[in-house]
């Protein structure tokens, strides 16, 4: 085998010897954020339940506050 077509082979494989180490890498590192995101997204729907009986309750007790004059 010439030089050249050695040349070319080892450089073609190298690319897909490192990209078969690294795949594994980047699915892992993948489905790490894949689960960060679908943990965010739970909790942005509870904390969206809570809100409205948050809101009720904020106004509930600002309604119980005396009212006073803006204007003196």
């Amino acid at each position: 085998m010439s030089n050249g077509i050695a040349t070319t082979l080892g450089v073609g494989a190298t690319p897909l010897a490192s990209g078969r180490t690294f795949a594994p890498f980047l699915f892992r590192l993948f489905a790490r954020l894949e689960d960060k995101v679908d943990g965010l997204a739970r909790d942005h729907r509870a904390l969206a339940r809570e809100f409205p009986e948050f809101r009720g309750e904020v106004r509930a007790r600002l309604s119980d506050l005396p009212t006073r004059s803006a204007v003196r």
